[in-house]
C-alpha cells in the first residue's frame, strides 16, 4: 500500500472521533462492493468484518470532524491533478435525493425539472469537487452540505466556496452553470482573494457596460451602470475573437470585457460567448454558450472555455456514485445518518481515486486497452473492480470489533410513540385570487 494513501487513510481516521473504526471498514466495504443496493447490504462484502447491525448503528451514532476532514481531503489531492493556465480547477453543483413517501424525514422540499416532468419531494445536496482528469473523469470531493429548504444553493456555495478560499494560497478558479449565474453568488468575490468564478449565464440576460464620467461641475453620486448589454443582441461588437479547434470542433469565441451584473457594480468581469460551427460555418446549435468570467482578461479564451467544459467531470462522479457507490441509498429519516453515509462515499470514491495508479488491470477483455498504441488509464468502475484484490493484500482493519452480545429486545408492552409526520415544504406561494366588485 502506497505511503500517500496511507497517510490519507489515517488523516480519515483521525477525523473521526465516534465509532472511527466501524465507519473506516464500512468505507472499505462500500469501496470494495460492485454495486450497493443499501448500506446494510455494505455488510456481505468481504472486507466488512462486522455484524450488519453495525451499520446502522455507527451511521447513526458516528461523530465526523467535518472541518479536519475538509482539510485532509484538500491537502491529499492526486498530485497529478491537472490545471488550467496555472489555475486549480474546481466545480460546485447540486444533487437530489428523491425522498416522495419518507412523511417522516424533516425539511423536504420540491422540485421540478421540466414543464411536464413530475413534481419530486426531497433533500438536495451541494458538493465542491476538484477537477483531476477529463479522460478518463475523476474529481476530488471537497466538501458536502445539505441545502435546507431555507437556504439557495448559491448561498451554499457561497460558504464552500469561502472554505476553499481559505485552505491554501494558491490560485483556484471555481466553476458552476446557469443556477449560480446570479449576483449572490459572485457576489463572493468581494471576500475571496484565492478564487476567480466562472459560470454560465442564461441568454436572455442584461448585463451593463461601464458608466459614463459625471461632467465636471455636476453633483450628486457617479452612476455605477453604463449603457445595457443584452446578451441576446449585444450593443457593440466583440473586444476579442477567436476560431480553434476544440476536441475535433471548430469554436468561435468572443469576449466582451468591462461588463457588470444589476445590483453589483463591484464586480467587473468579461463575458464570453462559445459558438460550436458546423463545417459551412453556421451555429451547430440554437443558443450559444455564454460565461462570466471574474479572473484577468489575459486568460486565453480557449483555457475559460476548457474550464467550464471540464465541469461535466462532476456529472459523470455524481452518476458513478449513485449507480455503484450507492450515494443514494440510504433511506434512513435520520438527518446524521445521511449526511455520514454522504461523507462515507465521498470516501470511498477518494480511495479508488488514490488507488487508481496502484490495483492491477483486470479490466474485461472486451474492454479497450490501447488507443494510438498507448495504454488507457482505468476508469473509476475498473478500478473498481479491481480495489478487492488490493485491499484482500492489507490489514484494513484499525481496531478489533467487539462483541456486545444479544441485545435484550424491547420490553414487554411497550409501544412507541408514532414518529412525527413533516410537511413537504413548498417554497411557491399562491397567489390571491382576484374578486370581482360588484356594482
Amino acid at each position: 500500500m502506497t505511503t500517500y494513501y496511507q497517510q490519507f487513510r489515517n488523516a480519515v481516521y483521525q477525523n473521526i472521533s465516534k465509532r472511527s473504526a466501524a465507519l473506516l471498514n464500512l468505507m472499505d466495504g462500500v469501496t470494495t462492493s460492485p454495486s450497493v443496493s443499501s448500506p446494510v447490504a455494505v455488510s456481505e462484502t468481504a472486507v466488512y468484518q462486522r455484524q450488519f447491525s453495525s451499520v446502522y448503528d455507527s451511521l447513526r451514532e458516528g461523530e465526523i470532524d467535518v472541518v479536519g476532514l475538509r482539510e485532509a481531503l484538500y491537502e491529499y489531492q492526486p498530485p497529478e491533478s491537472e490545471t488550467i493556465a496555472e489555475y486549480e480547477v474546481y466545480a460546485v453543483d447540486v444533487t437530489w435525493h428523491n425522498r416522495p413517501e419518507a412523511s417522516t424525514l424533516s425539511d423536504r422540499g420540491q422540485r421540478k425539472q421540466g414543464r411536464n416532468a413530475p413534481v419530486e419531494q426531497g433533500h438536495k445536496y451541494s458538493w465542491l469537487a476538484r477537477m483531476v482528469s477529463s479522460s478518463p473523469a475523476w474529481v476530488a470531493p471537497q466538501d458536502i452540505e445539505r441545502v435546507a429548504t431555507s437556504e439557495t444553493d448559491s448561498q451554499i456555495g457561497v460558504e464552500q466556496v469561502k472554505r476553499l478560499d481559505a485552505q491554501s494560497k494558491r490560485p483556484k478558479v471555481v466553476v458552476g452553470d446557469s443556477l449560480y449565474g446570479n449576483k449572490v453568488f459572485v457576489a463572493v468575490m468581494l471576500l475571496v482573494a484565492t478564487v476567480q468564478i466562472l459560470v454560465r449565464l442564461r441568454s436572455n440576460r442584461v448585463l451593463y457596460e461601464k458608466p459614463p464620467p459625471r461632467p465636471k461641475g455636476k453633483k450628486g453620486r457617479s452612476r455605477k451602470y453604463g449603457a445595457k448589454f443584452k446578451l441576446s443582441d449585444p450593443s457593440r461588437p466583440p473586444d476579442r475573437q477567436k476560431r480553434v479547434n476544440f476536441k475535433g470542433q471548430t469554436v468561435l469565441l468572443e469576449a466582451w470585457h468591462d461588463l457588470r451584473m444589476y445590483g453589483l457594480a463591484e464586480v467587473v468581469g468579461l463575458v464570453l460567448r462559445v459558438q460550436f460551427l458546423n463545417s459551412d460555418g453556421t451555429p451547430r446549435y440554437k443558443r450559444p454558450l455564454w460565461l462570466f468570467w471574474t479572473g484577468p482578461e489575459t486568460v486565453p479564451l480557449v483555457d475559460l472555455c476548457q474550464m467550464y467544459l471540464w465541469r461535466f467531470t462532476i456529472e459523470h462522479a455524481f452518476r458513478f456514485m449513485k449507480q455503484n457507490l450507492g450515494l443514494t441509498a440510504n433511506q434512513s429519516t435520520n438527518l446524521h445518518s445521511l449526511q455520514n453515509w454522504l461523507w462515507v462515499v465521498a470516501l470511498a470514491y477518494t480511495q479508488l481515486l488514490l488507488i487508481r495508479h496502484d490495483v492491477q488491470d483486470q479490466r474485461p477483455a472486451w474492454h479497450p486497452r490501447f488507443v494510438n498504441g498507448q495504454l488507457k488509464p482505468l476508469t473509476a468502475g475498473q478500478v473498481q473492480r479491481a480495489a478487492l484484490t488490493f485491499f484482500l493484500q492489507f490489514d484494513l482493519q484499525t481496531s478489533s470489533p467487539k462483541r456486545s452480545g444479544k441485545g435484550k429486545g424491547r420490553q414487554k408492552g411497550y409501544r412507541p410513540a408514532p414518529r412525527k409526520r413533516y410537511p413537504v415544504v413548498k417554497k411557491s406561494k399562491k397567489r390571491a385570487k382576484k374578486t370581482k366588485l360588484r356594482a
